[in-house]
């Protein structure tokens, strides 16, 4: 059960975070823990639906095999599909705003990152493929680049960065978390190159680099969208003072 005590220490230290970046932008501390353990919530239930559905085989015989505690009978992407509704649900009808509201959940996420690195190391799980290398680990039979050490080491770069009250400041609202979403996703475009155990399309395509370069885009596209409508909200208030 360790990757999941992992987790729960993750998910304790990026609420942690998180508060203390909520009090800096005074933004409601009870409505981010609720917010984060509804998302939670939806998020298990989301991940373990998805992973059901694709071993359907695997639970037709046992369907108490849902209620399982086993964290490798989750899938990752579905459960932030399902987390992500969740909060969404939450946040509008509690009139939360959405960029001010990311930007105050991105140190904790920055640190869960971490906490998903260390629990794959604990699992073996996101394994690396065989290398001859003087860092080189042994998994699951062979030596292996460490990607999960890989993982922990870009999570902790990107963690300080992201962390409250760092040297980092940004002066639209969602900045924050899109460039902590794009740093997040190149490095894991960086990371799939090594894996071992990575799902593949057509071509030997890596199914997780499509989706984290869709991601790195989607990004990209926002932050442009974001400083694009402060210069315009500030034109505007620059001259309505001149009027």
């Amino acid at each position: 059960q360790t990757p999941g005590l992992i987790l729960l220490l993750g998910v304790w230290l990026g609420l942690t975070l998180s508060e203390k970046a909520a009090r800096r932008s005074h933004y409601e501390p009870d409505k981010l823990y609720t917010l984060v353990l509804l998302a939670l919530a939806a998020g298990l239930i989301g991940a373990r639906l998805s992973y059901a559905a694709q071993n359907i085989a695997a639970f037709r015989s046992n369907a108490w095999g849902l209620l399982n505690l086993t964290p490798q009978m989750l899938d990752p992407l579905g459960g932030i599909l399902f987390a992500i509704f969740g909060a969404l649900i939450f946040g509008q009808r509690k009139g939360l705003s959405l960029w001010p509201t990311l930007d105050v959940l991105t140190p904790g996420l920055a640190v869960f990152m971490i906490a998903i690195g260390f629990a794959n190391l604990a699992s073996g799980n996101a394994f690396g493929a065989p290398a001859d290398l003087p860092w080189s680990i042994s998994l699951w039979g062979d030596m292996r680049h460490p990607t999960q050490i890989y993982q922990i080491l870009l999570a902790g770069l990107v963690a300080w960065f992201m962390r409250p009250g760092g040297s980092l400041q940004f002066s639209q609202p969602g900045i924050r978390f899109l460039v902590f979403l794009s740093a997040t996703a190149l490095a894991h475009i960086v990371i799939e190159t090594f894996r071992g155990d990575s799902r593949t399309l057509l071509a030997n395509i890596r199914t997780n680099q499509v989706i984290a370069w869709v991601i790195l885009a989607v990004a990209i596209w926002f932050i442009q969208h974001r400083i694009t409508a402060g210069i315009l909200t500030q034109k505007s208030t620059d001259g309505e003072q001149t009027s």
